[in-house]
């Protein structure tokens, strides 16, 4: 799908869950090839970012209802809206479970802000929002991404996150009432970036105002919602549906599916990931490519940000040398983009069927392998091409949002679990 839904937040409660039916706004792209490669230079960009190294980056609601949010996936990552200040204004956000403050671009008096169609919020009209002081426990210098007090004449915190490839978001910590898009109030007083120097062509999507960030840590939005649990279910990309995002809510079925202890370490979720299966036969990947080490280099995440899943460059290509020996059904064609592994299914009949099944293995709790689909594998490219939906990356793996489509994940942060479960998001 490459147009836009308008993502709707709504809060319902245990006896009204439920998906909110959304408008759909045509695509812009005017093929599929169009769309992938749109798609894949952001994913590019952002596998790019997460390798950054600078000084500058990033290396109260309670109660048992359920607060819900519409997730859209626009380009390979996922949108949201909430309303913010006083009278209230619409600010939409892309949800990044790799990012741990919640950040967006606000006038007057922005020095950069990069062009959107969406609006930007304008902290002159809203009567309760207020910028964050030094002296406040809000601005915590210890975080790589406060700077505190720039200047003697400025008492306000300032934040900035810089990546690789020069892409900067820079502006004063700032406080406002943030409710969803249909008015309810989730925190009276949250803490955000208002970002007034955001800069960069690949680190930003125009299709969103700043990010909603859910890496674990103070700053991050569960946090200050005092959110133990939530879950994302995200649509599948050939559907005009919206995904689902719930806050304090882990379905019990997840005790019946795949799940993987939760690791919180360095400012990540990992998985505790033990391998691959291809055609149920485990592919000899050395066990020392899923794990991490103490500064948090290497090991298994997911990033809903990421399109596709990435493994080591080794680990790739030994999954990679498994798959095409277990695909030999399906003709090969040219690579396309960053995917390097494609077929031509131009009359081949019931193809499908000769794409292998792949599962991925978990160490515990359930023993349960999270198994794909064909369309969580495979990526099409138009005209009856498609492209295997992984690649090389650098040392950590990255579980990316096109193997999670169609999918409810849960995370369970109290006892450490993250769930896995077959959805019609």
């Amino acid at each position: 799908m490459g147009g836009l839904v308008t993502l709707i937040i709504k809060s319902l409660n245990d006896e009204k869950k439920g998906v909110v039916a959304e408008k759909f706004i045509a695509s812009n792209f005017k093929d599929q090839r169009s769309l992938v490669r749109t798609r894949l230079a952001r994913d590019n960009a952002r596998f790019h970012r997460r390798h950054a190294s600078s000084s500058a980056q990033f290396h109260k609601h309670s109660g048992n209802d359920l607060n819900y949010t519409a997730v859209l996936e626009e380009g390979g990552e996922y949108v949201t809206v909430l309303k913010v200040g006083s009278p209230s204004q619409n600010v939409q956000l892309l949800v990044d479970i790799g990012t741990p403050l919640t950040w967006w671009q606000c006038q007057p008096n922005c020095k950069y802000c990069y062009s959107t169609p969406h609006h930007i919020f304008d902290t002159s009209t809203s009567s309760t929002y207020t910028e964050t002081d030094c002296a406040e426990g809000f601005c915590d210098v210890t975080q790589l991404f406060i700077l505190g007090c720039i200047r003697r004449d400025d008492p306000k915190c300032h934040y900035r996150v810089q990546y690789v490839d020069g892409s900067v978001s820079q502006g004063v910590m700032a406080r406002d009432v943030v409710a969803t898009s249909e008015g309810v109030t989730l925190h009276n007083s949250f803490s955000f970036g208002c970002g007034r120097s955001n800069q960069g062509v690949t680190m930003f999507n125009a299709d969103a105002t700043g990010i909603l960030g859910f890496v674990p840590g103070g700053y991050s939005f569960p946090s200050q919602l005092q959110v133990n649990t939530f879950s994302f279910c995200l649509p599948t990309y050939n559907t005009t549906k919206s995904g689902s995002l719930y806050l304090n809510y882990y379905p019990s079925a997840f005790q019946y599916s795949s799940r993987s202890m939760l690791i919180i370490r360095t400012g990540h979720y990992y998985l505790d990931f033990s391998g691959v299966e291809i055609n149920q036969e485990a592919i000899p990947i050395p066990p020392e490519n899923w794990q991490c080490d103490r500064e948090g280099v290497g090991g298994v995440i997911i990033d809903t940000g990421s399109t596709i899943t990435r493994f080591p460059k080794k680990a790739y290509d030994i999954f990679k040398d498994y798959f095409l020996r277990n695909a030999q059904g399906l003709p090969l064609s040219q690579p396309e983009e960053q995917l390097d592994t494609c077929f031509n299914v131009a009359g081949v009949g019931e193809w499908e069927g000769f794409v292998p099944k792949v599962r991925f293995l978990f160490k515990w709790p359930s023993g349960r392998p999270l198994e794909f689909e064909t369309g969580q594998l495979l990526m099409s490219v138009g005209n009856n091409k498609y492209c295997l939906a992984f690649g090389a990356g650098g040392p950590t793996t990255i579980i990316g949002s096109w193997q999670l489509q169609g999918s409810l994940v849960g995370f369970d942060l109290p006892n450490h679990l993250v769930g896995f479960l077959r959805a019609s998001c």
